[in-house]
């Protein structure tokens, strides 16, 4: 299984780098169409492994020009085609579903340190309150940025490669030198699954705090924290 993953990301890889199939290109397919293309190849994997007669022609289910439509001799490589294409429409579903919802309001947030160590309120009046602040003291304002997975990932794939290496020289000392001989493409596949997985189980609970600016408390600041008329 972990094999045909593997495959099927490199080939995700190439559709997009070699054949232009961006996500921008693929949010113009209409709904249904890049499944019905990943259903032929499959349908021609299953052909093959019955033993059937192969039609030269695409399938009337194939969505596309018929030029477009690439069976390979190789079942296995026609699984990797679908599985690819599953998965592009996949993010194109997932796109299309954050596209649809709308995006949650900023979360602002108050200090009295600009440097957020001294607590921070979501409420300028709770802070104003427990602070016992005055008209013309200063406080901070910023807006919450949550912390993305992806923030934490940047070429941990440099550290998996070196780590083999080491254990492979631990093990079979100057036998392994040069191991594990990877080019570029390879390893941004292994970076990609790195980010991939974290996206998907390390979802971080915590925050940065961005465009902080200062604000001098006026008098209509105070009279809201308590309730004052102005």
């Amino acid at each position: 299984m972990h094999t045909a993953i593997i495959k099927t990301l490199e080939e995700r890889q190439r559709q997009i780098h070699e054949e232009g199939f961006t996500a921008e290109h693929d949010d113009q397919n209409k709904p249904g169409r890049i499944s019905w293309a990943a259903g032929c190849y499959a349908m021609r994997a299953g052909e093959q492994a019955a033993g059937f007669a192969m039609p030269k022609a695409a399938p009337f289910v194939w969505p596309w020009h018929e030029s477009w439509w690439k069976p390979s001799e190789d079942p296995k490589r026609n699984i990797i085609k679908a599985m690819a294409l599953l998965a592009a429409e996949y993010d194109r579903l997932e796109r299309a579903e954050a596209a649809a919802t709308p995006a949650p309001p900023p979360e602002t947030v108050f200090s009295t340190d600009d440097e957020w160590q001294s607590g921070i309120y979501d409420d300028l009046s709770e802070l104003i309150e427990d602070r016992e602040l005055i008209v013309g003291d200063t406080v901070y304002i910023g807006v919450k940025r949550p912390a993305q997975p992806n923030d934490f990932t940047g070429h941990l794939e440099e550290g998996v490669i070196e780590n083999m290496s080491l254990q492979a020289e631990d093990h079979y000392g100057d036998y392994a030198e040069g191991y594990p001989d990877l080019k570029e493409p390879q390893q941004q596949t292994l970076q990609i699954l790195i980010e991939a997985w974290a996206d998907t189980h390390c979802r971080p609970d915590f925050y940065t705090i961005a465009h902080v600016r200062a604000h001098t408390l006026t008098r209509d600041d105070i009279a809201a924290a308590m309730q004052e008329p102005n």
